[in-house]
């Protein structure tokens, strides 16, 4: 039985995670081991200037759980200190896409499987595109959870029987809002086109100011995993590649700092 831990950055009571917690529990080795709860937006961020501390230890009887009041990549160390001999981590199912390297550079749901992938071990993070009053919320993100295991199930089956793919660190996946069993899955790219970030200014009930964050993708192209998912409904598998720089690129600096 292959041996599979189960993250992600919204906690214990995610109703994807949840999800996919039971669907991998009938035929996996399955730990799951989350924060206590919401730390979207962490990234790849580590817990280093205080103690993490265990809150809740639980057997579901299918699947064991860990809580615990740190941050999503967090959860990585946790797991590896209870057992080394994962076969697999998944991070998700997220509410809310992960696309496009601004927001997988940010999110908590990749940053926890790209720290499984530095520590050397195969890593899936798997998100969902939700209306973004959604993102923090668990209401309204149970649609479509079935269909999304089902899919998630067909590439972890298929990374079983067949490793993961030569030179790829992790596989992101990215589902539409509504989606079947029989949604196309493609493999895109991540689009690289720059996200404009404003602050906007508000008023609290008492005449102070407070700021709230809100941005955007600028200049897609039809190829990119946002298009794909957001305007075309696929589901989109894109390679995350954690590589060192060619030789071109030390030669290129080498002329650039004239040494």
């Amino acid at each position: 039985m292959h041996k599979v831990c189960l993250t992600n950055d919204d906690g214990p009571a995610s109703v994807g995670l949840k999800k996919l917690a039971a669907a991998l529990g009938e035929n996996h080795d399955l730990l799951v081991v989350v924060p206590d709860s919401q730390r979207s937006g962490s990234g790849k961020a580590l817990t280093l200037s205080r103690p993490i501390r265990i809150l809740d230890r639980s057997d579901t009887g299918k699947y064991k759980v860990i809580v615990h009041d740190g941050l999503p990549a967090d959860s990585v160390a946790i797991a590896l200190s209870e057992r080394e001999d994962f076969d697999l981590f998944v991070s998700g199912i997220n509410p809310g896409a992960n696309l496009g390297y601004h927001r997988m550079l940010t999110s908590g749901t990749i940053g926890a499987a790209m720290e499984a992938a530095l520590q050397g071990y195969p890593a899936i993070a798997i998100s969902q595109d939700v209306e973004s009053k959604y993102w923090f919320t668990r209401e309204g993100t149970e649609i479509n959870l079935d269909s999304i295991c089902m899919h998630a199930k067909k590439v972890i089956e298929l990374v079983q029987r067949k490793g993961f793919p030569e030179g790829i660190d992790v596989l992101n996946l990215n589902f539409p809002d509504e989606v079947t069993n029989d949604t196309p899955i493609i493999v895109t790219e991540p689009t690289i086109a720059p996200v404009r970030n404003r602050i906007e200014e508000r008023e609290d009930p008492y005449g102070g100011a407070y700021y709230w964050l809100q941005g955007g993708e600028k200049g897609l192209g039809s190829t990119d995993d946002v298009v794909a998912v957001t305007e075309k409904n696929n589901i989109t598998v894109s390679p995350i590649v954690i590589r060192s720089p060619k030789t071109k690129e030390l030669e290129t600096l080498r002329y650039f700092l004239e040494i």
